[in-house]
């Protein structure tokens, strides 16, 4: 990707603003975390290819070279630390950057963070606090543009997708970047009205209404997702009528069938 590609489509005054570019790199969130003392709020690094990606719970994230968009930024005011909702937020703010960059509202947001084209994941996004740094997050986002299937390790074969799977045309990486933080930091500038935002998340949501698994170590748990709580979290219902509000830390969802 080239500088300039990216700074055209960006309107941010801090996100994105410090920016460093890399052919090939371990992780973008890993070089950042390295690197965190000495940089700046919104600074942001974007590799064309990772070694190492890292998704949730340590789960490594398929980075290949030039298939997709891969970077992470810091975030050091306190005010996206400081939000019960910044992690569906920021899902929200992926969501609506594709909107714009394909021209359609097919991607849906599956909880808390992932993006789905149909039944395949197309994006992923990883929050962490580091703990030597109050106050700051680094926030990586990987996002399949292409998917070449005969690299992808058989196992994934089935759930991992692109944006082709959403339109055929030749789309931009440095335009995708540039809008996603261009759409987290326009959150910001505004007041926060979170009633509005919680019915925008669940017109998007990949989960509600429908029947889950929640994955909690080794046992998985059928159940219903009813809802999106006030907090972010996700409400459920099991089979023997108990409803739970499930958190992020706690548990991993997969859409049956």
């Amino acid at each position: 990707m080239q500088s300039e590609e990216f700074l055209s489509h960006l309107t941010t005054e801090r996100l994105g603003r410090n920016l460093a570019l890399f052919s090939t790199l371990d992780s973008t969130s890993s070089y950042i975390r390295r690197k965190l003392p000495f940089l700046p709020h919104g600074f942001t690094a974007i590799a064309d290819e990772q070694l190492d990606g890292r998704g949730r719970r340590g789960k490594s994230f398929y980075s290949p070279k030039n298939d997709g968009l891969y970077f992470s930024f810091l975030l050091k005011e306190e005010k996206y630390r400081n939000d019960p909702l910044f992690t569906i937020r920021i899902s929200y703010a992926v969501c609506r950057a594709v909107d714009k960059l394909t021209g359609t509202e097919s991607v849906k947001i599956k909880w808390v963070n992932d993006l789905y084209a149909g039944t395949k994941k197309i994006a992923g996004i990883l929050c962490e606090a580091p703990g030597n740094e109050t106050g700051s997050l680094i926030i990586g986002i990987g996002v399949n543009f292409t998917v070449e299937k005969s690299l992808v390790p058989q196992e994934l074969r089935h759930k991992i997708g692109s944006l082709r799977d959403v339109t055929s045309a030749k789309l931009s990486k440095g335009a995708l970047c540039a809008y996603i933080l261009n759409e987290l930091e326009a959150m910001y500038g505004a007041p926060l009205d979170d009633e509005e935002f919680l019915a925008a998340y669940r017109r998007r949501s990949a989960v509600l209404g429908k029947e889950i698994q929640v994955l909690r170590e080794n046992t998985e748990l059928r159940a219903a997702a009813l809802d999106i709580a006030p907090d972010g979290g996700l409400v459920v219902r099991y089979p023997s009528g108990i409803t739970e509000k499930l958190t992020a830390g706690e548990i991993s969802i997969l859409i049956n069938g």
